[in-house]
């Protein structure tokens, strides 16, 4: 069975390099919504068996569970790669013979890219890694079985979780794929994304908030 899982950390204290573009309570709002865009898309893959959220925060998981997630409730969480592995395990029990990880700030992503992952994945033990668009980061992880290789999220995870697979042996493959590649964490990400992500409530979002203005004959889904 192939799961989804998106890692949620408590959003009131999210995107705090966008600090100087946006109050707390704003980048707080801009947070779930972009979480939002995400459900949508994993609501609408295909190949998908079972879809969950690990999470300290109560309103994500009112969230997921109204849109037919499972959840994994945390009470604490010490990081995600911490509350990813755990996650993991739970995923195991419930039968997963391999999960796909994807972050809930990368609004861009449809479910045709997460299902183009997920008809990627081999026969045997494999990871695919899908990384930012900077290369530093992990913006997607397919690992079969699901703890083949330990999460290391944070900076350069993409090389870390890479070299990983590399050390035990895991074949490894990468695929690029730039809806699943932006995320929003800088202020100049917002840029990259005003010119593809229309169709977003994001986008929405930002037209609300000031951040992005709307082009002449661009039409807002």
């Amino acid at each position: 069975m192939k799961f989804i899982l998106i890692p949620v950390k408590d959003l009131s204290r999210a995107n705090e390099r966008l600090g100087s573009v946006l109050s707390k309570k704003q980048r707080t709002e801009l947070a779930y919504v972009m979480l939002e865009d995400v459900f949508s898309a994993v609501r609408n893959s295909k190949l998908a068996d079972n879809k969950l959220i690990v999470t300290v925060d109560r309103k994500a998981e009112k969230m997921a569970l109204q849109k037919g997630f499972d959840v994994i409730r945390e009470e604490s969480q010490l990081g995600e790669s911490s509350s990813v592995d755990l996650a993991i395990q739970v995923c195991r029990k419930m039968g997963a013979k391999s999960v796909l990880v994807i972050p809930g700030d990368a609004p861009l992503i449809t479910g045709e890219d997460i299902d183009f992952v997920l008809e990627k994945e081999k026969k045997g033990k494999s990871v695919i890694l899908v990384p930012s668009e900077d290369e530093l980061g992990t913006n997607a992880i397919l690992r079969k079985p699901p703890d083949s290789i330990p999460s290391m999220f944070g900076n350069d995870s993409f090389r870390k979780h890479r070299e990983e697979a590399e050390r035990r042996y895991v074949p490894c493959d990468i695929y690029r794929n730039f809806n699943i590649s932006i995320d929003i964490d800088e202020p100049e990400d917002i840029d990259t994304f005003s010119l593809y992500g229309s169709h977003t409530k994001t986008y929405r979002k930002l037209l609300e908030l000031g951040l992005i203005r709307e082009k002449s004959g661009t039409a807002v889904g």
